[in-house]
């Protein structure tokens, strides 16, 4: 039997490593740096296991699921789904973001793009921790499309079609728009 005392430390423990998990996510989220994905691509080591805020066209398909930006090169999408997950990246991947990733353009069932092998896109803003390689710790070695985003958050700027968006290069021609 356990004795009340402890029961109230392991309760005020559990309730301060909740607090403390919430902070360091939100403190995350608020660090998370803008930066082009073609600069991302250009400078890869820069980044490596920093958050990032960052503007692509996403693909989604059977096996796919990665963002492409106006220059060569993409940057696939890793989610942060499960208690190890939790503690190797200090923050689940977000439900509304993970219900937004696998919106369906209307007509289509959940397996049409397996059988299908349909590819659909849509603009997004994602943030998430960058690393040059998967689980690498240095990005020696790594090529323009070994990059990976531990997805934290992502927000569609145009709903899920089976036609790929246009990308525009903004004035200095190596940021993302898109409205």
């Amino acid at each position: 039997m356990i004795s009340k005392k402890r029961a109230y430390f392991w309760a005020v423990f559990r309730n301060v490593c909740c607090v403390v998990a919430a902070t360091l996510s939100a403190a995350q989220a608020q660090s998370a740096a803008p930066v082009s994905g073609c600069k991302l691509l250009r400078n890869p080591s820069r980044y490596n296991g920093k958050m990032v805020i960052i503007k692509g066209r996403y693909t989604s398909g059977f096996e796919r699921s990665d963002v492409t930006f106006e220059c060569p090169g993409s940057i696939r999408l890793q989610l942060s789904l499960n208690p190890t997950d939790r503690s190797k990246y200090g923050f689940l991947t977000e439900q509304a973001s993970l219900n937004g990733m696998s919106q369906l353009p209307a007509g289509e069932h959940p397996g049409d793009n397996l059988t299908a092998r349909k590819l659909r896109y849509a603009l997004v803003t994602v943030v998430g921790l960058f690393k040059c390689r998967y689980d690498f710790p240095t990005c020696k070695g790594a090529s323009p499309d070994d990059g990976s985003i531990v997805v934290k958050s992502v927000q569609l700027d145009t709903p899920m079609t089976d036609s790929p968006p246009v990308l525009k290069p903004n004035a200095s021609g190596n940021a993302l728009l898109h409205e």
